[in-house]
C-alpha cells in the first residue's frame, strides 16, 4: 500500500511538470480510490423534474378565454397589465423599457411621509419655500389647513407646492427624504427606479412599468393614499375661512370603468414633456380579480385614459377568474 502510495505521488509530481495545474486538485484525485462505474438515467431526471410538488400558497393566474385576443392598441410608449393576486403579466409593451415618470412620483413622496406616522388632522402652514411651479396652486403661501388637506391637494390635484410642504412636514432634509423614497423603492423591488425629487417635475425620476406596477400594489395598500386617490374632488376650509375646491386628475374616476361592475382602487396621473402622460391604476371588478395598468408615454392626456381605460376593459373580457 505505501509502495502504490509513493508511485501515485512521483506520477502526480512528473504530471505537474508538464501540466501546471493545481497542485491540490492533483493529489485530491491521486489519493481518492477508484470510482465504480455508475449509470445516469437521463430521462428518469426529467421525469423527477416535471413533477415537483407545487407550492401550496400558490396564486393562480386567470384562464385566458378569448386566446386569439393579444391585447389592445395603445399611444403609449410602454404599457403593462398585471394580475393582482397572482402577478401574472397579462398584457404587456415594453415593458423594460426606462421612462420618466412625472407626478407618479407623489405616490412615493405620500408613502415615505406616512411612514413617520404624521398627524393629518394637525395644522399646516404653506410657505414661500414650498412653492414648485408646473401645476395649479390650490392653496396659497400663508394659508393654514390641515396636514391631511396638503396630501390631498397632492394626491387628488397633483399640486407640486402642496407635495413639496408635505416632503418638508416630514422633519427631514429634502435630500435624506429623497434618499429615503430611493430606499423604499428598493425594498419593494423596484430595481430600475430611481427618484430624484419628491414632486416628479425632475425628467431623472425613472422608472419601468414592471417596478411601478409593483409600487402600486404595495402603497394602495395603505389606506390613506388608497382612499384618497379614489376621490374625484374635495373641499378645503383654510384658517382664514376662504374654501379651496381641489378637482382630480384623474378623469377615470369620472368614467364607467368607476361605475358597476367596475371599480377603481386606486391610482396616478403623471406628465412631463420628457415623460409623456402617464398613468397607473387598480381596478377591481365584482366577481372578478384585480388588475393594475400602468403606462408611460402616452401621446395625450386624454389618450393616457383611454389607453388605461382600454386594457383594463379588454382584460376583463379575455381572462377569467370565476375559476380560481
Amino acid at each position: 500500500m505505501i509502495v502504490k502510495l509513493f508511485t501515485q505521488l512521483v506520477m502526480a509530481s512528473t504530471l505537474f511538470q508538464f501540466f501546471p495545474v493545481d497542485v491540490g486538485e492533483l493529489e485530491r484525485r491521486a489519493l481518492l480510490p477508484d470510482a465504480q462505474t455508475r449509470s445516469f438515467d437521463l430521462l428518469a431526471v426529467y421525469d423527477t423534474l416535471n413533477h415537483l410538488p407545487e407550492a401550496g400558497d400558490r396564486a393562480l393566474a386567470p384562464t385566458k378565454i378569448v386566446t386569439a385576443s393579444m391585447g389592445v392598441v395603445t399611444s403609449a410608449q410602454s404599457a403593462i397589465v398585471v394580475d393582482r393576486r397572482s402577478k401574472e403579466v397579462l398584457f404587456e409593451k415594453n415593458i423594460y423599457a426606462p421612462r420618466a415618470i412625472g407626478s407618479i412620483t407623489k405616490l412615493m413622496t405620500a408613502h415615505v411621509f406616512l411612514l413617520g406616522d404624521p398627524d393629518l388632522n394637525a395644522p399646516a402652514t404653506m410657505t414661500s419655500e414650498d412653492v414648485r411651479l408646473g401645476a395649479t396652486l390650490h392653496i396659497p403661501v400663508g394659508e393654514t389647513v390641515t396636514v391631511r388637506n396638503m396630501l390631498e391637494a397632492s394626491l387628488i390635484g397633483s399640486d407640486n407646492t402642496a407635495t413639496m410642504a408635505i416632503a418638508r412636514l416630514s422633519g427631514m432634509p429634502l435630500g435624506d427624504f429623497v434618499a429615503r423614497m430611493n430606499e423604499e423603492a428598493a425594498a419593494i423591488g423596484m430595481q430600475q427606479t430611481t427618484f430624484a425629487d419628491p414632486t416628479g417635475l425632475s425628467s431623472d425620476n425613472v422608472s419601468v412599468v414592471t417596478d411601478l406596477a409593483k409600487m402600486f400594489d404595495v402603497l394602495l395598500e395603505n389606506e390613506t393614499i388608497r382612499e384618497t386617490t379614489q376621490q374625484s374632488i374635495v373641499s378645503i376650509t383654510g384658517s382664514s375661512g376662504r374654501t379651496y375646491t381641489v378637482n382630480t386628475t384623474d378623469e377615470l374616476l369620472l368614467s364607467f370603468v368607476n361605475q358597476a361592475p367596475y371599480k377603481i382602487v386606486g391610482g396616478k396621473t403623471g406628465f412631463l414633456p420628457e415623460a409623456g402622460y402617464t398613468l397607473g391604476s387598480i381596478f377591481s371588478r365584482e366577481g372578478e380579480g384585480d388588475i393594475i395598468v400602468v403606462v408611460l408615454g402616452s401621446e395625450s392626456k386624454e389618450g393616457r385614459f383611454q389607453d388605461v381605460k382600454s386594457l383594463a376593459v379588454w382584460a376583463y373580457k379575455t381572462f377569467d377568474w370565476t375559476t380560481l
